[in-house]
């Protein structure tokens, strides 16, 4: 069975498949959904990530709304992609931006398998703890590589 930020999540894919950009009410979400807009906020800040090939933007207030794009372009979002790692990654954002290439088809689904054993805790394991700053910059050589081909 599918857990409320799963149905969430898909909600905003589906209207997203039908538009460039949603705009969407947090609390008109979380009503619908009957949870607590922090549900929402946790599914748009871990599922529709710019290593995901989202952008987000909030607006608080009385009439305040999210707007999510799904970033189209595929040259500006390779170097979106490439802006990230400019800085150390973790395994999880590393295997996003990783999951963000095969979603648009730059890359196989073998050849995510096995960049993300690549930038694996293990396989970039050091005594220096650099683990991050590596997997970043292994990811921007990757980056940079499918933008020479797309």
């Amino acid at each position: 069975m599918a857990s409320r930020s799963d149905i969430i999540e898909q909600f905003i894919l589906n209207t997203l498949a039908e538009a460039p950009f949603i705009e969407l009410s947090r609390n008109d979400l979380a009503k619908f959904f009957d949870c607590a807009p922090s549900q929402i906020n946790y599914v748009l800040n871990t599922r529709f990530t710019l290593n995901n090939g989202y952008v987000i933007e909030s607006v608080r207030g009385g009439a305040g709304f999210i707007k999510v794009t799904k970033l189209s372009n595929t040259r500006n979002t390779l170097k979106n992609l490439l802006d990230i790692c400019a800085q150390p990654l973790n395994v999880i954002e590393g295997n996003q931006i990783l999951d963000n290439l095969l979603s648009r088809e730059l890359i196989s689904a073998n050849e995510n398998r096995m960049l993300k054993r690549a930038i694996s805790t293990k396989a970039l394991n050091n005594p220096l703890n650099m683990e991050e700053m590596l997997r970043a910059n292994i990811l921007k050589e990757i980056i940079i590589e499918v933008m020479k081909r797309s």
